[in-house]
């Protein structure tokens, strides 16, 4: 823990650090990187738990936050999801937005419950407690009772009633939503919203959600709306912390599809 306070940290050794504090927290886990920053624990009842660094690394580089209780923090969740003590119920059981690279991390062994939006969008239903998000298993959700049918429409009326109010900023062409910090990109799922924000854009709306926290839209019909968007985008998804994609999807009747600017 020393050395990870320590300021002269470079990224490749802050991963192996933390790789090695995460071994001595989780004794008897099995630990092993699966890719450049992810980290695949199993515990010692077989069960299994995936940790992204890249995130964490983001914010202990930036240095925004005091970096003892970040790491902690991190710790305490990589802890809890190897665990294995994750209480699901219908009532915290959510949408995030993914993209592909995401989805690609899953062993096919986990079964996670995931549904395509679009494009190199993916939905991962996932179970919201106080201070981890961990990706929902079929096992996980008849457990708790729900019919993979009604799967989505609940998490979606799970996610609005947890959610803050809905914020639009910006006067035009484009506009930003905001809502807290983990499920602004969730958002595109909210049909009766996307229906009333329909009429203040100049064409059908084009959406993007490079982090989890950032959504902008504007009109397919704006040039300029759709320049600010897509270089915002790119911009965001390079150097954000929990980044999605810089893909410019478009809404069409109440489907999402990949925009075509041709």
């Amino acid at each position: 823990m020393d050395r990870l306070l320590e300021k002269r940290c470079t990224k490749d050794e802050f991963f192996l650090l933390y790789y090695k504090l995460l071994q001595e927290r989780l004794p008897g886990a099995s630990i092993e990187f699966v890719g450049e920053s992810v980290l695949r624990i199993v515990n010692k009842d077989q069960k299994e738990s995936t940790t992204y660094l890249d995130n964490l690394w983001l914010k202990y580089s930036n240095g925004d936050e005091d970096r003892a209780e970040l790491i902690q923090k991190y710790v305490r969740m990589a802890t809890s999801l190897s665990s294995g003590t994750t209480v699901v119920t219908r009532q915290n059981i959510v949408p995030m937005i993914k993209d592909l690279q995401y989805i690609q991390m899953f062993k096919s062994a986990t079964k996670p419950m995931i549904e395509h939006l679009c494009g190199d969008l993916w939905i991962v239903y996932a179970i919201d407690e106080s201070e981890t998000i961990s990706t929902l298993s079929y096992d996980s959700m008849v457990a708790a009772a729900v019919a993979e049918e009604e799967l989505h429409p609940l998490a979606v009326e799970n996610l609005e009633r947890i959610l803050p109010e809905v914020e639009c900023h910006g006067d035009g062409p484009w506009f930003l939503l905001t809502a807290g910090s983990n499920y602004v990109a969730s958002l595109l799922l909210f049909d009766g919203m996307w229906d009333k924000l329909a009429e203040t854009v100049d064409g059908h709306i084009v959406a993007t959600v490079p982090t989890r926290d950032v959504l902008m839209y504007t009109g397919s019909q704006s040039a300029s709306g759709l320049s600010a968007i897509r270089e915002r985008s790119v911009e965001t998804a390079s150097s954000g912390a929990h980044a999605i994609s810089d893909s410019l999807i478009m809404r069409d009747g109440r489907k999402w599809t990949v925009f075509n600017a041709n």
